[in-house]
């Protein structure tokens, strides 16, 4: 069954098919799980702390005078999520959208 699916290439669809296994020549470290895990966690508290930023940064940002600074200062903020996202990719955000925001402050305003 293994042969068979080899031969109709059903197992390389995986990321890492025909690539070394990673860590293997490394001598083993008893510990590897709990380094990990640290280094995991480190990355949690980061998009963490760069989400509270953005939640707090928003209302100023919606909270400007004119249309040109409002998007100005969105963009920002996807400029920031951006550089986030590609220092910590398990852990990224998702950007704003920028025509939502505006349309919503407006929707408001008029009310």
């Amino acid at each position: 069954m293994i042969r068979k699916a080899q031969d109709e290439g059903k197992l390389d669809v995986t990321g890492s098919a025909g690539r070394p296994i990673p860590g293997l020549a490394r001598p083993y470290d008893p510990a590897w799980w709990a380094r990990k895990w640290m280094t995991a966690e480190r990355a949690r508290a980061l998009s963490t702390e760069a989400a509270r930023s953005i939640e707090h940064a928003l209302p100023r940002v919606l909270a400007r005078e004119t249309l040109p600074e409002i998007r100005q200062g969105l963009e920002t903020l996807n400029a920031s999520i951006e550089q986030h996202n590609g220092c910590n990719p398990d852990h990224s955000l998702p950007l704003l959208d920028v025509g939502q925001l505006i349309a919503r402050r407006a929707t408001r305003r008029h009310v």
